[in-house]
């Protein structure tokens, strides 16, 4: 099972047909082909970057004694672009407006879709018609800490 993370666009409702689900786990194509993945996603800042210290990897093999340390190099860009760049495209969704909604944890995307509508349709309706506690409210409102139940782990949630 992997862990989904469910973006709801700017001004959208939740759940919405639209959103978008960042999956949790390695990337084997960001593996093999970091700067295009990175291309890809829309992550143009990171792909500059990574190209940058591939090309530089490449100098550094064309000459026999810094072969080593310039594959060392390739291959840590490629593992580090692997294990950290959906990380990388749900801060830059969170950049661009959309919000994190949910975690979701489910064997494929459509699965963690189909929970996450289940549980905002049972939890929505009726969490709006229950009263809101003052601490709770407080908590809510921009610039003030949220407490543990407003987050996904260190991440902040908005639940509506």
């Amino acid at each position: 099972m992997s862990s989904y993370l469910v973006f709801a666009g700017p001004g959208a409702s939740v759940p919405d047909e639209r959103s978008k689900l960042v999956a949790d786990k390695f990337a084997v194509l960001a593996f093999a082909f970091p700067v295009i993945w990175l291309l890809f996603n829309r992550l143009w800042f990171e792909a500059v970057i990574a190209f940058v210290l591939y090309v530089a990897s490449t100098m550094m093999m064309a000459d026999a004694a810094w072969f080593w340390p310039g594959l060392a190099l390739g291959f840590a860009i490629s593992l580090v672009t692997a294990l950290e760049g959906r990380n990388w495209r749900g801060a830059a969704l969170t950049r661009r407006g959309w919000r994190l909604v949910d975690l979701v944890e489910a064997d494929d995307a459509d699965t963690a879709f189909e929970i996450h509508a289940r549980r905002i349709g049972t939890d929505g309706p009726a969490a709006a018609s229950k009263p809101v506690p003052a601490a709770r409210q407080a908590a809510m409102r921009p610039g003030v800490v949220r407490n543990d139940t407003d987050a996904i782990g260190l991440v902040p949630v908005e639940r509506s």
